[in-house]
């Protein structure tokens, strides 16, 4: 489709009464947003953007990664547009690596504000805004309430003159600014140096507009920071709260020792971010999976040090370096990073991924396994199989106590470990607690179905018939005692858990550790696996 020019005015603006919606999605756009639209796809900075207009002369705004989508026409040559821009602009990195796309959205944006599709209000594109903490930290400073989260920098400049003498305001905000210092220099320390440098992250600042290149024409979310909790069914605290339920699932339903990689997540010390570029000094690193937990990987520790912003960004999806530095990691151990229920998989497709956006096909992939994995088991569950998902837990893992030796709290690497026993009536709690936690959140999870998860729908259609044949096999064994007794606990995980948690204490005082996994058990995992490893076979990137 070539590039058309259109009426700087294509629509009615919602005040006038007309309901006006270029593409998808259940809001009315602004006419200001639409107006906006307009002058964007004209505008010389997006020139040859790949199918600009549609075929009746209006903005063709958004695409998508999903091949089954009516939006995906144009994605990759959007990619391909994105990744030449940052190029362009001698950016660091390669394809969309460091946020380059982002920061070439936020660089070549024509005025620096945008119209928010909701609202309608114009707000900078790049890091303008006051976040919470450093509002906390100069109403401290000053000893009163001068300044809130959101506030856009100018108008905080201007109060921020009125408590400080020039000298003063220079020394504090070099300080808070440190990579905003060539801009101060040149704009002074004015509300221009923070529009021209508003694509440089900063722990302070919030950004008008989440990036989102190549999904949006300009690079960036249509809803402002200021309204996307409140519109934005991903960020609403319902939703967070659910995300918080899906990890503890993902934690706790994974392979792996969680108690060992708890105990070298929480040494993380000061560092550097290594996925900022130059790498960014931190007073505490935040410990990022390199293996997803949603995509099934282990629950080990592995992990990359970062900034809250990327490890938060990062979600369920993997880069190219996430798939290289895992099977680099395999080679080196001798140890899948992947859950048995992935694995099949991980080594089918981690050797294909050469592009980011295979490794982000392939995360979407093991993603979807995940959650049919996670399902399967909830049918267990209610079938009375508590038993048998009681092998699949490793609540041992609560009576160890562990410690790294020659530890690098920057790096989070370390040269070995050392482990004790550590058996009381604490650990002991911890030990029922984790499994009860575990039956919970099992439960927690299967409340939300798929397309509310945004989950790619890959096993979606196979998910009654493998749920039902594996229960099926489950339930040709006939319940023995102990199988009831499991079954009465697990079932009051929701309802009281407090009784739930002392059952399982007392069945777990009562094992035989040695006898844990029966030849029954195997026979049912094995024949899980089977069902796994024959969806695996049938997909591809």
């Amino acid at each position: 489709m070539v590039n058309r020019r259109i009426p700087a005015n294509p629509g009615t603006s919602i005040e006038s009464g007309k309901d006006i919606r270029y593409g998808r999605g259940k809001f009315t756009h602004h006419g200001n947003y639409i107006d906006y639209q307009t002058m964007i796809a004209n505008h010389p900075n997006y020139r040859n953007m790949p199918g600009a207009f549609t075929a009746d002369g209006k903005p063709f705004w958004q695409v998508s990664s999903g091949k089954t989508t009516s939006f995906y026409h144009y994605y990759e040559a959007r990619r391909d547009w994105w990744t030449a821009k940052a190029d362009e602009l001698e950016l660091p990195g390669v394809g969309q690596e460091n946020d380059r796309w982002t920061i070439a959205a936020r660089k070549i944006h024509p005025v620096g504000y945008r119209d928010c599709l909701i609202c309608g209000e114009k707000k900078n594109v790049g890091y303008f805004y006051l976040n919470a903490p450093i509002a906390n930290r100069l109403n401290k400073i000053f000893k009163k309430l001068i300044v809130q989260p959101l506030q856009p920098i100018g108008t905080v400049l201007a109060i921020l003159a009125t408590e400080l003498k020039p000298p003063q305001l220079e020394v504090l905000l070099s300080s808070m600014f440190p990579e905003r210092q060539k801009y101060f220099l040149e704009f002074g320390y004015t509300v221009s140096a923070f529009e021209k440098s508003n694509y440089l992250r900063t722990r302070w600042l919030s950004p008008g507009f989440m990036g989102n290149p190549p999904y949006r024409f300009d690079g960036l979310h249509d809803y402002c920071t200021a309204c996307r909790k409140s519109n934005d069914p991903g960020r609403s605290d319902k939703n967070m709260q659910s995300y918080n339920h899906d990890r503890r699932a993902f934690e706790w339903w994974a392979e792996g020792n969680w108690a060992l990689a708890d105990a070298l997540y929480n040494s993380a010390g000061s560092g550097f971010c290594n996925l900022c570029s130059p790498p960014k000094p931190l007073k505490k690193v935040s410990p990022d999976h390199i293996g997803p937990l949603a995509c099934g990987f282990k629950h080990h520790p592995y992990f990359r040090p970062t900034c809250t912003p990327h490890n938060s960004s990062k979600q369920a999806r993997m880069r190219v370096q996430d798939v290289t530095d895992l099977i680099t990691y395999e080679l080196r151990t001798g140890e899948s990073p992947a859950s048995w229920h992935v694995r099949p998989l991980w080594d089918r497709l981690k050797r294909s991924v050469h592009t980011s956006e295979q490794a982000v096909e392939l995360s979407a992939i093991m993603r979807a396994m995940q959650d049919l994995y996670l399902r399967c088991l909830f049918g267990l569950l209610e079938s009375g199989h508590a038993r048998f998902l009681r092998t699949l837990l490793h609540p041992e893992y609560a009576l160890w106590t562990y410690t790294f030796t020659n530890l690098n709290t920057s790096e989070l690497t370390f040269a070995g470990v050392r482990e004790s026993g550590t058996d009381n009536k604490s650990r002991r709690s911890l030990r029922a607690r984790t499994v009860r936690i575990a039956f919970e959140e099992l439960v927690n999870y299967v409340r939300k179905e798929v397309p509310e998860r945004r989950i790619r729908q890959i096993f979606s259609d196979q998910h009654p018939e493998v749920i039902a044949a594996i229960v099926a096999q489950a339930n040709k064994d006939n319940p023995e005692e102990n199988d009831k007794k499991w079954a009465e606990a697990a079932g009051k995980a929701q309802s009281n858990p407090g009784i739930c948690e002392e059952k399982i204490g007392r069945l777990l005082e009562e094992e035989s550790l040695s006898a844990i996994e029966t030849e029954r058990d195997r026979r049912l995992k094995g024949f899980m696996l089977a069902q796994f490893e024959e969806l695996a076979n049938n997909v591809s990137l």
